[in-house]
């Protein structure tokens, strides 16, 4: 979740007036890679493109900057696929709880100290959304729903479970007494396809961060029941209830990042510190986050990192709660 807003400004010009004297020691010389783990129109998969297009257009480097899709795994596959070129700064990969979350339920051991962290950048809020015609009309049409018969709801998400949308759908299950081992839960390998089960009418409610299904809604094919934030979001989402308006106590967002692959040296971390302050302070950046309801949450590398360790322990214990944490 984002945390002291109010300094993303201090950070950001620390960031780039307190570069290492070290960052002039290493440049990229050969094509950059950012890995994304999703299919092509995921949110990591977004994120990593709107990422690469601030740094062609203003041209940062002297060599290109590619997005490699490598989905799978709960981003399982990318991670690994970049810790194949460890010591290597001219790869990177951004970065969503799954990170963490991967480690703590055992689908997969590599987690945060397996890898360099290099930035925190952004969250974004879980939405609940269904079909137009969804006889669903708000959060608490679904609960009772669920009251009723746990397995009569349909949910669809990306990438993993034990992730936030996950974990939103248990938080507001469990206190209405709902048996949440028997949620019909199906895990895709990116959020659009989540949606198109649901447009095509095969699952009942998408649950994904707020810029999944975004355009689908502005366009009137989907209909959002519930956001998991602390308050209204705005836009197409200025009429959708919170969780909490609708009698829920849930606050669930996806957080992102940006690592590197292990081995990584302290001029090469050096370097893409004061890179991505810059291009976190951005008039393209702040547009990109703008336009896709995104909360800013810079941290360059050493505070990313005491980041990153804050929500491992944090998600040990909420998925140890919920019997996901092995």
């Amino acid at each position: 979740m984002p945390r002291r807003p109010a300094l993303l400004v201090t950070a950001i010009v620390f960031a780039l007036c307190a570069v290492s004297v070290h960052a002039a020691d290493w440049q990229p010389d050969k094509p950059i890679e950012i890995v994304s783990g999703v299919a092509p129109g995921g949110a990591l998969d977004l994120m990593a493109r709107a990422m690469q297009k601030v740094w062609q257009d203003r041209r940062t480097f002297s060599v290109p900057t590619t997005v490699v899709n490598r989905p799978g795994a709960g981003s399982a596959v990318a991670w690994a696929y970049l810790n194949q070129h460890a010591g290597n700064a001219h790869y990177l990969s951004v970065t969503s709880p799954t990170l963490l979350t991967n480690s703590i339920t055992g689908s997969n051991p590599l987690n945060h100290n397996d890898v360099t962290p290099l930035a925190q950048l952004l969250s974004e809020y879980v939405v609940f959304a269904v079909r137009a015609d969804s006889p669903l009309k708000t959060g608490r049409d679904l609960i009772e729903r669920l009251k009723k018969d746990p397995a009569s709801v349909s949910f669809g998400l990306a990438t993993t479970l034990g992730n936030p949308s996950h974990v939103a759908i248990v938080q507001i299950a469990r206190p209405a007494g709902v048996d949440v081992r028997k949620l019909k839960i199906v895990v895709f390998t990116a959020s659009p396809q989540a949606m198109t089960a649901v447009l095509g009418g095969h699952l009942d409610v998408m649950v994904a961060n707020a810029s999944g299904p975004l355009p689908q809604i502005e366009g009137g094919q989907m209909r959002a029941l519930a956001v998991a934030s602390p308050r209204r979001l705005v836009s197409a989402y200025a009429s959708v209830p919170t969780w909490k308006e609708q009698g829920s106590n849930v606050v669930a967002a996806f957080w992102r990042g940006v690592i590197g692959p292990k081995g990584m040296t302290s001029a090469q971390i050096a370097f893409w510190d004061a890179e991505i302050a810059r291009l976190a302070a951005s008039d393209e950046w702040k547009k990109y986050l703008e336009m896709h309801q995104l909360e800013s949450d810079y941290r360059a590398s050493r505070e990313a990192k005491q980041f990153l360790e804050a929500e491992y322990a944090e998600y040990k214990n909420i998925l140890g709660e919920l019997g996901l944490a092995k």
